[in-house]
């Protein structure tokens, strides 16, 4: 599959990667709290992977 993103939204996605691979996936804990959980997905790991080095090429 391929998709075309702007710049801005490589940005967006790439911040939300970066968020992902230093939280983890989020837990709910509790009514109102939330924990993260430390573990990244080793696809979403990948994806950011692969859109860090598109973007180093395109620049």
């Amino acid at each position: 599959m391929q998709i075309e993103l702007s710049e801005k939204e490589v940005k967006a996605l790439l911040e939300l990667l970066k968020e992902h691979l230093y939280y983890g996936w989020i837990e709910q804990d509790g009514e109102f709290g939330v924990v993260a959980s430390g573990r990244a997905s080793a696809t979403l790991r990948e994806l950011y992977r692969r859109l860090k080095g598109g973007q180093a090429k395109a620049a």
